[in-house]
């Protein structure tokens, strides 16, 4: 059950990583600095979502292998 819940997890975290790409058409990074800091609205939830998916990924971990024993 726990195996399942993480297989799905880390399949989830992969492609919204995936799916996450906020500098796609900037040629040029040192010419366009600015451009490397502003993120849609959608980027930034995104990139929240991800970043609580990978922390309770964690949190699971860790918990499954202190109750492992």
């Amino acid at each position: 059950m726990i195996k399942l819940v993480f297989y799905i997890l880390s399949i989830l975290i992969i492609s919204l990583i995936l799916f996450n790409n906020p500098n796609s058409n900037i040629q040029n990074n040192f010419i366009n600095q600015s451009k490397l800091l502003n993120f849609s609205s959608n980027q930034i939830f995104i990139q929240k979502v991800i970043f609580t998916m990978v922390n309770i990924f964690i949190v699971l971990n860790i918990l499954t292998n202190i109750f492992k024993y």
